[in-house]
């Protein structure tokens, strides 16, 4: 399934798209966007092209080339930057992309079991080359929270419709409640005993950020599955690397067989672990916090978090989520 948006929103990211590849010497008549939640992904082989804009998107897009670098040399089981792009990232406007080697895939979705091979190399890492930052997921939250209530005035005036029509709230007020919940969940952040010890972490290990490379791929496919997405790498609680699985499991209604599968492979089962609750919670803030200032020509991302926060405020544990598109 292609990513749903208005005519405007993807006018607009074709054009920043344009610029892109006029910049690194790509054709984008053939690129085809696969993904857009928080960032904008085309293929476009020999390459994928990520799109992001927002007040923190230079930064984090620095940070990422320097990363991404890095475990490259490290030799560990991500995805590798595009060659031959001779500096990155690359600007359009108050869009920035980054560059990055495409990867022919086997076109079998990962399973669970796929996430444990690569995630134990990764927390094999005591430290890279490049200086990572401390895990702070509830900080990212409120920059999102922030950056909703400071919409301009047209987008300001959709999320107020929306929020309105699908959850019977003023803006203000979801917004005032989902920062509430943030300072509740960070309290009880601060009072847990982790099981694991804290090291580098890749920070959104799901599925949807796995690649199975094709056989005789020329790449690091020696390696197996492929991380990708690197945005969230930090210093952080291993356990966190393991949240999206379980939550898969319990929450996304996937299945509990291949959970265990996983469960087996790396060795550690959270759901087994006191503290679980806690970072459930922090991962349903994180899925609802992630697009709530960016719903503007998104229909079907609406929809789906207009649902998340329906579950969420009537604590209906039992509600299955969708993955954005």
């Amino acid at each position: 399934m292609t990513t749903a948006l208005s005519d405007a929103v993807a006018s607009e990211l074709r054009g920043r798209l344009s610029e892109v590849c006029a910049q690194i010497g790509i054709d984008p008549d053939g690129a085809r966007l696969v993904k857009y939640t928080m960032n904008a992904v085309f293929v476009a082989p020999p390459v994928v092209i990520r799109l992001a804009a927002g007040s923190h998107a230079a930064t984090l897009a620095h940070r990422v080339v320097a990363v991404a670098a890095s475990l490259e040399k490290a030799g560990m089981p991500t995805v590798q930057l595009a060659p031959g792009v001779p500096s990155q990232p690359v600007f359009s406007g108050e869009w920035v992309a980054t560059v990055w080697r495409y990867v022919p895939t086997t076109g079998h979705e990962p399973k669970p079991v796929d996430l444990a091979a690569p995630l134990r190399a990764l927390h094999s890492l005591e430290r890279l080359d490049v200086a990572l930052p401390r895990w702070s997921p509830i900080e990212k939250f409120r920059w999102r929270l922030d950056a909703a209530a400071a919409l301009p005035p047209g987008e300001a005036a959709e999320l107020e419709q929306w929020s309105r029509r699908e959850l019977g709230l003023q803006a203000a007020d979801l917004l005032r409640d989902l920062h509430r919940r943030c300072d509740e969940v960070e309290e009880d952040l601060r009072r847990l005993a982790w099981q694991l010890p804290p090291g580098v972490i890749h920070g959104d290990a799901h599925t949807g950020n796995l690649l199975l490379p094709a056989t005789g791929y020329g790449g690091p496919a020696r390696l197996g599955p492929l991380l990708c997405d690197l945005d969230g790498m930090c210093i952080g609680p291993r356990e966190w690397d393991l949240v999206p699985t379980a939550h898969g499991a319990t929450r996304f209604g996937r299945s509990t067989g291949d959970y265990h599968g996983f469960v087996r492979a790396y060795g550690v089962d959270l759901t087994a672990w006191a503290g679980w609750p806690v970072l459930r919670r922090i991962r349903e803030l994180q899925l609802v916090t992630s697009t709530v200032d960016a719903l503007t020509g998104r229909p079907d991302v609406a929809r789906e978090l207009a649902h998340r926060l329906r579950s969420l405020f009537s604590n209906d544990l039992g509600a299955t989520w969708r993955r954005y598109r």
